[in-house]
């Protein structure tokens, strides 16, 4: 131990202090002289964090509107900034923003055929509704579908099954809700209504032939419109009458106020809307409702986590049934199923090659619909509608796999060009790239990811590639968010990249070079079924490298029995990645680099084929 020296005469230590008193010193001086190390180094990080904040903010004004932009030439695909309609979320906002009335107009039906604009009927376009260029595309795709559909399952399947859908594009089913409940049930399902209803939209509705004294009224069934909201005057005189409460398949993001009314309401159905955990308000609404028996919000998306189940019973208590779809902790596989419900967590862990890989992109809904479009499966086995709810995922799966391998199975079968699954291929190129543009392509990518702080930077972690970055169009900078500041500062740092990838594009497609709003960089990427969700429509793909001539392919259904193997090595490809689709094997030793162009704002295109131009036959 060594002796604390005063620092100056003026120092009140004593020289001849004891040494666990000098060994606190030292502590104290250490400890000291820690903290504001500790506080050099928080403060300098700090400053970096807002210099690099500022060179991202200044980054992104250069792209911001009411900048000088005109001769940037980072903003030549610069799109309108039409919002989209997405998927009925998006739908659901955008009716909201676009609707000023509180009362539900149930005159002003909305477009029933709204949904197929975003969500293909599970790989089958519809003729009627696609544009002329397409038509002999979708002649020759549906003339193979016919073909193999007829040989499979018989001439009686010469044309797809019709199939019920609602107003979300939800397969529904047919039945006569008055023989359960006769005159004591208002039904006003499948009216198109939207917006918020109210007592004007119940007094104007509730005439003949629909029922019914609205002091009769035992059972209200809203279900399967695009509501949002209830106002209170609406169910306020069935406040002592209502006993259940159906407002499935809509759009409401909250469970409505007026529902607390409802003093005598025993059960409540609120399965497949767009309800979010915190804006349930269980324990206010049931304050006053003491007859509670059941409370179904299954199918709710973003309310499926065990622990929010468990909080909801606790706040019910034990004497009301709630009924929740629990997806986190994933719940185990149902033993009656033989996979499951799902297979692998996503896209880049699942075996392309296997039919159920390629299948697993789609919807449940989605699924039945193919049963029963496709293969003619109206019931199940004991004679359920394959609509039911309490229809698992893995029971539709199973089924449709075991169809699928009886028609593989087939000796008779003439095709004589089948994947490992039996689905019949054809063959799609893409318009060849320009050589001189594709020299300069492949050297910027090979040079690209050599870059030691870009190995292994996978943005998209979804799919299996060992590199995957996005780089977005200054179109999607017209705010001045966090985000959009960072997305500006990385695509000024790789402007040369986006600048070629763009001449690349323009020397193919100038259209569509001056509406696509990201490219997605990539290298090896491989396998990884999967549907683009948030495209507005079709996507380009270009692929350089070393790999093989006939390797490498994009896969794409195009229906329930045909894919596509889209070339795209050294060529432009123009696909719908709304439809599942895969990038094909090839030799691991080997390089392959991609351009994929996309959409993500603006209009939503019409769904159509999924490739576009005219398959050649199997080779």
């Amino acid at each position: 131990l060594r002796v604390v020296t005063p620092k100056s005469s003026a120092s009140c230590m004593d020289t001849n202090l004891p040494p666990a008193i000098t060994m606190m010193a030292d502590d104290n001086d250490t400890k000291s002289n820690t903290h504001k190390h500790l506080s050099r180094r928080a403060t300098n990080k700090a400053k970096r964090k807002q210099e690099k904040a500022e060179k991202q903010r200044q980054a992104l004004e250069v792209f911001l509107p009411d900048a000088n932009n005109d001769n940037n030439s980072l903003v030549r695909n610069a799109t309108s900034n039409t919002t989209s309609v997405g998927g009925k979320a998006t739908r659901a906002r955008l009716a909201r923003e676009n609707n000023n009335s509180t009362i539900a107009n149930f005159h002003a039906v909305s477009n029933g055929y709204e949904w197929e604009q975003h969500r293909p009927q599970c790989g089958a376009p519809i003729l009627s509704q696609i544009l002329p260029q397409h038509v002999k595309i979708v002649e020759y795709l549906e003339s193979k579908e016919q073909e193999i559909r007829i040989e499979g399952k018989g001439i009686h399947m010469k044309e797809r099954m019709a199939v019920l859908v609602d107003c979300h594009g939800s397969m529904d089913t047919a039945y006569n809700v008055g023989a359960e409940h006769g005159n004591e049930l208002c039904d006003f399902s499948r009216l198109n209504l939207l917006g918020n209803f109210s007592l004007t939209s119940l007094t104007s509705l509730a005439v003949p032939p629909k029922a019914c004294s609205l002091s009769t009224i035992m059972h209200l069934d809203l279900s399967r419109n695009e509501l949002w909201d209830i106002t209170t005057d609406a169910l306020e005189p069935l406040s002592a009458t209502l006993v259940s409460l159906d407002i499935s398949r809509n759009c409401f993001e909250s469970l409505p106020e007026s529902i607390g009314a409802m003093h005598e309401l025993k059960e409540l159905r609120a399965t497949h809307n767009l309800l979010k955990p915190n804006a349930l308000r269980l324990d206010v609404l049931t304050s006053d409702m003491k007859q509670l028996e059941v409370i179904d919000l299954r199918f709710n998306q973003k309310c499926g986590k065990r622990s929010l189940l468990e909080l909801l019973q606790s706040t019910v208590g034990d004497k009301v049934e709630m009924k929740l779809t629990v997806t986190y902790p994933p719940p185990p596989p149902d033993p009656s199923t033989v996979n499951g419900d799902r297979v692998g967590a996503s896209p880049a862990v699942r075996d392309a090659k296997l039919l159920r890989s390629q299948l697993e992109p789609w919807s449940t809904m989605a699924l039945r619909r193919r049963l029963v479009a496709d293969f003619g499966e109206e019931l199940t086995g004991d004679g359920r509608g394959w609509a039911g709810s309490d229809i698992s995922r893995g029971h539709v799966m199973d089924r449709l796999l075991s169809m699928y391998q009886e028609e593989a199975d087939d000796k008779n079968s003439s095709r004589i060009c089948n994947d490992e699954n039996g689905r019949a291929v054809v063959y799609v190129s893409g318009a060849s790239v320009e050589e001189s543009i594709r020299v300069r392509v492949l050297h910027a990518l090979k040079e690209f990811w050599a870059t030691a702080s870009l190995v292994g930077n996978r943005e998209r972690p979804s799919i299996c590639a060992e590199n995957y970055m996005i780089l977005c169009s200054p179109s999607m900078f017209e705010s001045r968010s966090r985000n959009a500041a960072k997305a500006a500062a990385k695509l000024t740092k790789h402007k040369a990249l986006w600048d070629l990838a763009f001449e690349a594009m323009n020397s193919v497609d100038p259209m569509y070079a001056s509406q696509y709003t990201a490219v997605a960089v990539t290298h090896n990427f491989v396998g990884s079924p999967h549907i683009d969700k948030q495209n507005c429509g079709p996507f380009y793909g270009f692929a350089v490298g070393d790999f093989e001539e006939g390797t490498g392919n994009v896969f794409v259904e195009c229906s329930a029995r045909v894919i596509a193997a889209v070339n795209t090595k050294n060529r432009m490809a123009k696909v719908d990645g709304r439809f599942p689709h895969w990038v094909g094997p090839y030799d691991s030793k080997t390089d392959r680099y991609s351009l994929i162009y996309y959409r993500t704002d603006g209009e939503v295109e019409q769904i159509g084929p999924a490739v576009f131009d005219v398959p050649t036959a199997c080779v």
